[in-house]
């Protein structure tokens, strides 16, 4: 793991559970996920994809992509309401939930963005849609970070373009 990474895992509470799941050499980092074998094989908690397509599945689910909407208007309504809401067990932050994603954007609590809804991956990964904006958003990343600085500055950067008015209409 790199001293950054390790770096913000010490200063976090030791008394976390997922500090008792196993020995800090054991946590996923890059060369981990880039081993062969891993890559091929079916990990049921960990997807691996890239931005495009997971961007492209969240805009699916927002309006549609090709003529293929995954859920109904309605339907979404119902899995991104916040269904839970407290402190989080395992990394002890806010959290609030709908049915499946994580509920608020990043840097944000949901009551602030309760629009967005979407999951963090390892390493500093994120995906989310926002029903507000009609805006599917994914950062798949090749260097693992032990937060989400760069996609919180990507999601700044796509905010302030679509609040300028881009892309044209």
């Amino acid at each position: 793991m790199d001293p950054q990474a390790m770096a913000a895992m010490a200063a976090m509470p030791q008394d976390l559970p997922m500090f008792k799941a196993g020995p800090m050499s054991t946590m996923p980092n890059a060369e981990l996920g880039n081993r062969a074998d891993i890559l091929a094989a079916d990990i049921p908690a960990g997807g691996k994809t890239s931005a495009r397509a997971i961007a492209r599945m969240y805009a699916a689910l927002l309006t549609g992509v090709d003529g293929v909407r995954l859920i109904s208007a309605e339907r979404l309504r119902e899995v991104t309401a916040v269904a839970s809401s407290g402190t989080d067990q395992v990394f002890g932050n806010a959290s609030a939930w709908g049915l499946g994603y994580a509920v608020g954007g990043l840097g944000s609590a949901a009551k602030d963005s309760n629009t967005v809804f979407g999951v963090g991956g390892v390493g500093g990964s994120f995906a989310c849609g926002d029903t507000a904006s009609g805006i599917a958003f994914a950062i798949t990343k090749n260097r693992l970070t032990p937060d989400f600085s760069a996609a919180i500055q990507l999601k700044r950067l796509i905010n302030d373009a679509v609040s300028r008015g881009w892309p044209a209409r």
